[in-house]
């Protein structure tokens, strides 16, 4: 049973959120609500970016608040973690971790989305062969997990 709060939930949407990144600098976005057969899905996404920066998503069967909540925690957690740094050889990885989102660039070639930068494969081959012998693991999960 929904509250009278949720059943008028749309007028909250879209709104406008700002959030901190890991250099102090303020990043804003577009947040949005989709009813969905089951349930409600929160997107967020980076404003002048073309989409090429931060998009996050959540899902909840029960309520668009709770879907917000969880894209709001996506958002600060992401936007805390810093990396990749630029160096004068192109981009380098600043620990052992890379997170980010695979999408397409104008041309329509595979590309990632990390700490808001766009990287070519290319540039992800750059990162591979500067730890040449090393292990890796990859996984790729659902954005709205």
């Amino acid at each position: 049973m929904c509250t009278e709060e949720e059943r008028f939930w749309n007028k909250d949407f879209p709104l406008q959120e700002e959030v901190e990144d890991f250099a102090g600098r303020i990043r804003t976005f577009t947040v949005d609500c989709f009813e969905l057969p089951m349930g409600y899905s929160v997107h967020a996404v980076e404003n002048n970016t073309d989409h090429m920066g931060f998009l996050f998503e959540s899902f909840s069967e029960t309520s668009p608040y709770s879907a917000l909540g969880e894209v709001r925690r996506k958002m600060r957690k992401a936007l805390a973690t810093r990396h990749i740094t630029k160096s004068e050889y192109g981009y380098d990885m600043l620990h052992d971790e890379l997170k980010g989102r695979i999408t397409r660039d104008a041309q329509g070639e595979p590309a990632l989305i990390v700490d808001g930068i766009h990287l070519s494969l290319e540039q992800l081959r750059q990162f591979f062969s500067s730890h040449e012998g090393f292990e890796f693991s990859l996984i790729i999960k659902e954005s709205l997990l």
